[in-house]
């Protein structure tokens, strides 16, 4: 079976916008290491043997995420993209209604950018929906 478990990470009792979650993307992924580590030794000690297939990461931090933890944990990445940063930040400078430090200050795209690099460098394999996104959004980036 399948079950959530929530690390946490950053200041306790505040909510972080994603954009506000890049510092501490580092500090969740050490304790998902820790967790999953954790959780195989258990399943070992029961007599339940377990073993981690990947990692999967699906947006720009738990990509990036995702990217740290199967480094660490010697095991494949998995990635499933959404609204992707450069594909974001050229349609928002393309309506002439932000200037690209706006873009920058509310969407932290630069850094959603490079993690988004670092996610499918990183990569075994990437999820997409559509044809579309290959094309007009996984397209614009070099991994």
């Amino acid at each position: 079976g399948a079950f959530i478990v929530r690390l946490p990470a950053g200041p306790p009792n505040v909510y972080l916008k994603k954009e506000d979650l890049w510092p501490h993307v580092r500090e969740f992924a050490d304790r998902a290491q820790a967790h999953v580590a954790a959780a195989l030794a258990r399943l070992g000690a029961a007599g339940q043997a377990a073993e981690l297939w990947a990692v999967h990461g699906h947006y720009a931090d738990a990509g990036e995420a995702a990217a740290l933890l199967a480094a660490a944990l010697g095991c494949p990445m998995l990635l499933t993209g959404h609204s992707l940063g450069r594909n974001k930040k050229a349609h928002l400078l393309a309506s002439g209604a932000v200037s690209l430090a706006e873009v920058e200050a509310t969407y932290r795209i630069s850094r959603r950018i490079e993690a988004e690099e670092r996610a499918l460098d990183a990569a075994a394999a990437v999820f997409t929906s559509t044809g579309q996104e290959v094309a007009e959004q996984w397209g614009l980036y070099d991994g």
